[in-house]
């Protein structure tokens, strides 16, 4: 019934790890790993670890290993990193704390999905790590989780955007994510003017400026139809239907968990309105 597909790119210094859940032959989650200059960034889902493992072995050094955030298609395989390569995985203070017992917070679906990473030891990263040739900086960017992360390397001005970005337009949401600080998220890291990112979901973006730009104004237009709505005296779920469409398909997907309903309670949670 599911099935997993990975794929290797190279994109100039940076090389990509492309891999895809497919549920009766159509994709349904993705999720992108990047190596650069012996730098691992995250490490994908445990269901594809041999293909994972099997191109890492390609790479011609891994000195350093960063997850930018805890979910388990991003540390998906690093106790298998560590084991092979004796290298403790480096992340924000309270990733660690999540993969010292990932089980606890994995819902049935992601089991299935993703697979149950073990737990695995972790770093603390620092401010900036330096390769060979280049130098990142990890910079705080909270909202898609408490413990995201970004890295930047400001001569080149490449950005690693983890889950941050995802997509210009989003209209599933996970239902712990706070919106709010998101945005905040986005417009610190707007600002910065990359060059390119390199988004754990949608892979290379040769245009991030624009990218972000037209995210961050859909959000904000998003968020006042949304109190539009509200001051209009509409039921939630018709504020959903007219702003993101019919149908929550990933809502019974997931238990819940991602969903359309979840994007419009974001925008309520911290409303004036409510």
């Amino acid at each position: 019934m599911i099935r997993y597909s990975i794929k290797y790119e190279s994109n100039g210094p940076v090389s990509s790890i492309h891999m895809t859940s497919r549920i009766l032959g159509v994709p349904v989650f993705k999720v992108y790993a990047f190596y650069v200059d012996g730098l691992l960034i995250d490490t994908g889902f445990a269901r594809c670890r041999k293909g994972f493992l099997k191109i890492c072995d390609e790479f011609p050094r891994i000195d350093a290993v960063v997850n930018t955030h805890h979910h388990e298609d991003h540390t998906g395989n690093n106790f298998w990193i560590t084991q092979k390569y004796g290298i403790v995985p480096m992340g924000h203070p309270v990733t660690t704390h999540y993969m010292k017992s990932p089980s606890r917070w994995i819902k049935l679906y992601r089991r299935f999905v993703w697979g149950t990473p073990p737990p695995s030891d972790m770093a603390q990263v620092d401010s900036e790590i330096q390769t060979g040739h280049y130098k990142f900086l990890i910079l705080s960017t909270p909202g898609h989780t408490d413990d995201h992360i970004c890295l930047y390397e400001p001569n080149e001005g490449w950005l690693f955007s983890g889950d941050m970005f995802l997509d210009e337009e989003v209209r599933y949401t996970r239902e712990d994510e706070d919106i709010y600080t998101l945005l905040d998220s986005l417009k610190r890291i707007a600002a910065l003017e990359p060059r390119k990112m390199f988004c754990s979901f949608s892979g290379l973006i040769e245009s991030p400026r624009e990218a972000l730009r037209k995210k961050i104004a859909f959000l904000e237009s998003l968020k006042e139809k949304v109190e539009e709505g509200v001051r209009q005296g509409l039921p939630q779920q018709e504020i959903q239907k007219r702003l993101l469409g019919p149908g929550d398909r990933f809502r019974f997907i997931t238990e819940g968990q991602i969903s359309k309903k979840n994007t419009i309670q974001a925008f309520l949670r911290k409303s004036r309105f409510v």
